[in-house]
């Protein structure tokens, strides 16, 4: 079973699976190739020994019978890692949350900073530069927004976006 589908990461047959020289033996096991047909293999389970051994999950996941286990499937908290990382996994690099820029981001209201940690906005191009943000001498200078809003410092305020 491969390490991908062990922690739950789903993903379609990629092309180069199928143009590599490699065996499938060895092409099951990469994380863009698992999911193909010439991979099928039975459908993870939890079996009962699985919550009650006393291993850490780390390890029972890696064992037949548990890769179906929950705690395999979904990743702890402590080890959710930002998409940027997950986008250069094998089984990720496909997700929606990677290098889009989906129509909606434009269409609403909030700012840029907040828009761009959303999936499927984090591809658009205001978010390839660092993070708007909205400095507290924003508010206190008197100018309009209108001039305020083209300050470094300023772009990411509210009354900017």
């Amino acid at each position: 079973m491969s390490l991908a589908l062990a922690v739950g990461v789903h993903a379609t047959c990629n092309p180069y699976c199928g143009d590599k020289t490699q065996g499938w033996d060895k092409k099951c096991d990469w994380g863009g190739c698992y999911s193909c047909t010439e991979c099928s293999a039975p459908a993870p389970v939890c079996k009962p020994f699985c919550e009650d051994k006393t291993q850490a999950w780390d390890d029972k996941c890696t064992w037949t019978g548990c890769t179906g286990c929950t705690e395999c499937i979904v990743p702890e908290p402590d080890k959710t890692q930002n998409w940027g990382d997950k986008c250069t996994w094998g089984g990720c690099n496909g997700c929606s949350e990677c290098g889009m820029c989906k129509p909606f981001c434009e269409d609403k209201t909030q700012n840029w900073g907040d828009k761009c940690t959303w999936g499927g906005c984090n591809g658009c191009s205001e978010c390839s530069s660092p993070a708007p943000v909205c400095k507290s001498f924003c508010e206190d200078k008197t100018q309009a927004w209108d001039d305020k809003c083209t300050w470094t410092g300023c772009t990411g305020c509210t009354e900017c976006s």
